[in-house]
């Protein structure tokens, strides 16, 4: 073959197989995100696929809308040092990904272009340790091993970690950052990538992903790509979700008032409110609780109201902290906790701020009225399984109007509006502490010691049954 024709040859295939000059900016195109079961609050596989072009992608965000969550609590966790060995246990696997990517193999020296090739690289995602803060973290594993069989063993696994942020709206965030652009030293650039989060955990059989509670939508999934030179690009894919009617709503109320000396009229006392759900009903958007009139605001305590300011920035003083709040929910390691304050409003009266912390931080408000109602709206479409807010005697924002040992018991009016449209009402009449005489602990004690002397009479006894009827025998 003359040499001319062979290098035109080489000069074809390298045009074939040669990976594009990177553009000024990154394109995304392609988008799509959406459940395979389209259910309301289904545990369902949820598919994921952006496709990119124009540069090499270098940071990712994915922004989940709103209600779609996943449950870090359903497998065990892979820790980072078994992420990076690639030994994560086959239990913390919540997902798949897969990216397809070309990779530049050689450069040919007469022309100075690369010879490449193109392939689908899959990997796993793991549910990994947290960082501080974060309500979960990912961790990739892509293992492009052989270049689908071209080169055996030739480049590592693709290590790769997601962290999990929340948004203001209470939506999630995936966020990878330093993806790399090459591998081994090869000039790689990502033209794709799908990713599968599992609805139920293949290693545990516990739900992971649940769709939102509310219906229809749009539910609209948010992308951001960052190149490792030139502009960036954003998009977005939404989906529907249906048959919200199926879902359960049917919250619990209870309320626990007074104390030892906060029962007579005209004292400071306790009121301790709980809202309890199950975890697969549709999340509450909207609470109103209406304090019945044994109870009074003490006026005094309401111009201590911290401003909006320093309520975002968890910095509210301490003269406006009038109680507490807890928040249990099956997605968390344990309870969020944090103080309740007073938050100016712009109106009349302030509104009810909490500030909640652990393994995430939420900020909620709610507000209060001249009826002593308090109503909090738009809170997050997550499994809340236990939700109370306590206010003590000291600093004492309710008083007592009459004494709360004299029936009735007072009687609190709670509605609900749950994401999926449904409604409940509940009349709950409190429980009241302080009222008669207090049983000692000693006398408990003492009773549990004459049970346990009773059993153990009552076993030998049966004992002693047990020879008798052997020596008859």
């Amino acid at each position: 073959m003359k040499p001319r024709r062979l290098i035109g040859m080489v000069i074809a295939l390298a045009a074939l197989l040669a990976v594009p000059a990177s553009a000024q900016a990154l394109d995304l195109s392609g988008l799509s995100a959406a459940p395979t079961n389209t259910q309301a609050g289904a545990h369902s596989d949820v598919h994921i696929h952006m496709a990119f072009s124009g540069g090499q992608v270098k940071d990712l965000t994915v922004g989940l809308p709103p209600g779609m969550i996943g449950d870090p609590n359903a497998t065990p966790l892979c820790t980072v040092a078994q992420l990076n060995s690639d030994t994560c246990p086959a239990n913390t696997k919540v997902g798949s990904v897969t990216a397809n990517a070309t990779v530049s193999l050689i450069t040919i020296p007469i022309i100075g272009l690369p010879v490449s090739v193109t392939l689908d690289v899959n990997g796993d995602l793991y549910n990994l340790t947290p960082q501080l803060g974060e309500p979960a973290r990912f961790g990739i594993v892509l293992r492009p091993l052989n270049l689908g069989g071209l080169l055996p063993n030739l480049l590592p696994p693709v290590i790769l970690q997601s962290g999990v942020q929340l948004r203001p709206d209470y939506g999630l965030d995936t966020v990878i950052n330093n993806i790399p652009n090459s591998t081994s030293g090869l000039d790689t650039t990502i033209n794709s990538q799908d990713i599968t989060l599992f609805g139920t955990a293949p290693g545990t059989g516990r739900p992971f992903m649940r769709n939102p509670t509310s219906c229809p939508g749009p539910h609209t999934t948010t992308f951001t790509a960052v190149p490792h030179s030139g502009s960036s690009d954003t998009g977005t894919a939404s989906f529907d979700t249906t048959n919200c009617g199926a879902l359960d709503f049917s919250p619990s109320f209870t309320a626990r008032v007074g104390g030892p000396g906060q029962t007579a009229s005209g004292v400071p006392t306790t009121a301790i409110t709980s809202i309890d759900q199950d975890a697969d009903e549709a999340g509450l958007l909207k609470a109103t609780v209406n304090v019945p009139n044994d109870f009074n605001p003490n006026a005094a305590l309401l111009g201590n109201a911290c401003d909006q300011a320093s309520f975002l920035a968890s910095s509210c003083p301490a003269t406006s902290v009038v109680g507490s709040a807890i928040a249990g929910s099956p997605l968390l390691s344990a309870p969020l906790s944090g103080p309740v304050m007073l938050v100016a409003s712009g109106g009349q009266f302030p509104n009810i701020g909490l500030d909640l912390q652990g393994q995430l931080h939420l900020l909620l408000q709610g507000t209060l009225d001249i009826t002593k109602t308090v109503v909090f709206d738009g809170l997050p479409d997550i499994p809340i399984a236990h939700f109370e807010l306590t206010f003590g005697p000291s600093p004492g924002l309710l008083g007592t109007t009459r004494d709360l040992c004299v029936p009735p018991a007072p009687t609190f009016h709670a509605d609900f509006l749950g994401y999926n449209g449904a409604t409940a009402s509940v009349d709950a009449p409190a429980s009241v502490d302080g009222c008669g005489a207090s049983t000692p602990v000693t006398s408990k004690k003492k009773c549990k010691k004459h049970k346990k002397k009773r059993r153990a009479a009552e076993a030998k006894k049966k004992k002693r049954c047990k020879k008798k009827r052997k020596k008859r025998r």
